[in-house]
């Protein structure tokens, strides 16, 4: 992976996590599990993108990993441990730069489901997240391993 792919891969897990983190808090989990697409997408936001962001940001890839086992599918864990190698060597200022000093819990986050597209072991899942006022759009690629639903593609 070159660099330019890791930093580009990293400010998206940035924005996308600092957007998702602020609903998790702000949305009432229903008791969403990987059994659907949609419900994959939503166990992530309401409960795993915390500590996977927190963990991200702080240049723990590892921790990373693992906090995003339950939700990424295995390419993307395989993706994350790789994007620890961007980290080492780099002191905890340098990795707050890289990452950027954004909120990454910002107060006035929602996101809404979107259309959902299931075509045998894969889907799409479109999220409408806002924060301040302004909707982003956001696609979620998902596959089925051992008959979970798995994000993935995210870090790509």
């Amino acid at each position: 992976m070159s660099m330019n792919v890791n930093l580009r891969a990293a400010r998206r897990v940035t924005a996308v996590a600092a957007s998702a983190f602020a609903l998790a808090l702000a949305a009432a989990a229903c008791g969403a599990g990987n059994d659907t697409p949609e419900g994959a997408v939503e166990n992530f936001l309401d409960n795993g993108i915390e500590d996977f962001a927190n963990s991200f940001a702080k240049g723990d890839a590892d921790k990373a990993a693992e906090d995003a086992e339950e939700y990424f599918c295995a390419d993307d864990i395989d993706s994350i441990k790789e994007m620890g190698a961007m980290f080492e060597g780099m002191s905890e200022d340098e990795i707050k730069e890289l990452m950027g000093e954004e909120e990454i819990v910002p107060e006035d986050w929602s996101y809404e489901i979107g259309e959902v597209t299931e075509e045998g072991d894969t889907a799409t899942v479109e999220v409408t997240m806002t924060e301040s006022g302004e909707d982003t759009e956001e696609t979620f690629d998902l596959v089925k391993e051992d008959d979970v639903w798995k994000i993935c593609g995210f870090m790509s």
